[in-house]
């Protein structure tokens, strides 16, 4: 006769040190700081502007959304946090992992 199963607990998820977190959040920020920069002297040229406007928009989402990010991983209050978040799809899908 065979021995029942024995269903072992899943592995606890470990927390990252809070250096880890603020060293992942300047990283986010830097991040951030450089495609904003990037947006902006492609804007300073007219005629790319005019012909890639979408694209110009999505990298100033893109800078947004990493600067919000970086705030949510340094913040004390994560929760207060993610309800701060200006961009409302980024906020939503924050909230909806269920992790808060």
């Amino acid at each position: 006769m065979s021995a029942p199963a024995v269903h072992a607990e899943p592995p606890v998820a470990a927390l990252h040190s809070p250096a880890l977190l603020a060293g992942i959040a300047a990283q986010l920020a830097g991040l951030a700081e450089e495609s904003e920069q990037f947006g902006l002297v492609l804007c300073s040229d007219a005629a790319v502007a005019g012909r890639h406007l979408v694209e110009l928009q999505q990298i100033d989402k893109l800078a947004q959304s990493l600067r919000e990010m970086a705030t949510v991983l340094a913040a004390p209050e994560p929760e207060t946090a993610v309800a701060s978040i200006r961009l409302g799809e980024l906020r939503l899908a924050l909230e909806e992992t269920g992790a808060l």
